[in-house]
């Protein structure tokens, strides 16, 4: 009788528990995500229509690590409200990690605070969160939309990129995804090429997913890069891991491109303005223009073709020499007072010159390249002569 008694007490408290909370929230205006205590997010909710949108049977941890090329997931979690703190377990090396958020209206931030043996940590994931969602996904700007809600993710410092850790170079398939029955083969081979990659944002078989990672660049590495098997990374310092930071956000669906645009101004972002309206939603930003390789002695011809078209932008494709140093061109004698004596001439026709600049590329004529190789270029492989 007295084992009798036992059984039905505990199946009686394993009922109550599972009645109860199994995950604690934290609330926008129109959006909340539960994370259990393993260190999961299990509820992607629509407040204001009471609607799920995590898939049903799937969870994604809030952060991942990955140590020795395993990924390892939390295995607990403990959620300190009045710290606004969340810390969470590794089952490696007793790794404990700390993520700072903060409610705000519009949007949850989540931030790596601390984490220990972060010498260990090759890098962090957020997510991939899974949605239900499959209408509209916007890979590279993270948001993907249904019939009336998006729900997006927003990664808030430069060290902290849109997508997963697919290649080490860190360059995302560029893919169309949407060519082929298995969105989680991203295979570029053999597939129709396109010119967005997928990033923050990813079709699946359920729906979508939403991620963002931040990679431990504290040491040199050797990846596969551009085509050469051997590519040596040096080593940078942008504070590693620690302070890998992003938003995460549900709203109606017109109103997501306005909560980015908050999103902005309350993380002090990047925020660009087009005569008083932010660059996102400015018809001017989106406004044609004329591109004529124009220089100091027919600027004005140019500058009168722009006004006939009933254009305000003149462009130009290439005033430069080389990129790197960005010398000019046989167009500008006079270099830099030239070209801005060629824009200062537009402007007062009410003509605005734009240029054509990349300026994280180097041409192979530009002195950072020959006839000596600046010491600071990736180095592909390495000898020593005998």
């Amino acid at each position: 009788m007295l084992k009798t008694k036992r059984i039905i007490l505990y199946v009686l408290l394993v009922s109550l528990w599972s009645c109860g909370p199994a995950y604690q929230e934290l609330e926008t205006d129109y959006f909340s995500v539960g994370i259990d205590e393993h260190g999961y997010v299990v509820s992607l909710l629509d407040r204001t229509g009471n609607k799920e949108y995590i898939p049903e049977g799937i969870s994604a941890p809030l952060l991942s690590i990955r140590v020795e090329d395993s990924i390892i997931a939390p295995v607990a979690m403990i959620m300190d409200r009045k710290n606004q703190s969340i810390l969470l377990d590794f089952p490696f090396s007793n790794i404990k990690a700390e993520i700072k958020y903060e409610i705000r209206s519009t949007h949850l931030n989540f931030k790596l605070a601390n984490i220990e043996h972060v010498e260990l940590i090759d890098l962090v994931i957020w997510g991939p969160y899974p949605t239900s969602i499959d209408k509209i996904i916007g890979e590279t700007v993270g948001v993907v939309r249904g019939e009336s809600y998006a729900i997006g993710i927003q990664a808030l410092n430069i060290k902290t990129l849109g997508g997963y850790p697919w290649k080490e170079n860190d360059c995302m398939p560029q893919l169309d995804i949407f060519d082929g029955d298995d969105p989680s083969d991203l295979n570029e081979e053999g597939k129709r090429y396109v010119l967005y990659r997928v990033e923050a944002a990813k079709p699946d078989t359920f729906g979508s997913t939403l991620q963002a990672y931040c990679r431990n660049r504290s040491r040199d590495r050797i990846i596969e890069n551009w085509g050469h098997e051997r590519y040596e990374i040096p080593a940078y310092d942008d504070g590693g891991v620690i302070g890998s930071k992003i938003a995460l956000f549900g709203c109606p669906v017109g109103q997501a491109l306005d909560v980015i645009g908050n999103i902005e101004v309350a993380e002090g972002l990047p925020h660009p303005m087009v005569n008083g309206v932010w660059g996102k939603k400015s018809g001017e930003a989106n406004a044609a223009y004329i591109i004529l390789a124009f220089g100091e002695e027919d600027v004005e011809k140019a500058i009168g073709y722009t006004k006939k078209a009933g254009l305000k932008y003149l462009y130009h494709p290439g005033p430069f020499e080389s990129w790197g140093h960005f010398t000019y061109n046989k167009q500008f004698p006079n270099g830099q007072d030239g070209l801005k004596a060629c824009v200062e001439k537009a402007e007062q026709d009410g003509i605005y010159v734009g240029l054509h600049t990349l300026s994280n590329f180097i041409t192979t004529n530009d002195a950072n390249v020959t006839p000596v190789p600046d010491k600071r270029l990736a180095k592909v492989g390495s000898s020593v002569i005998s």
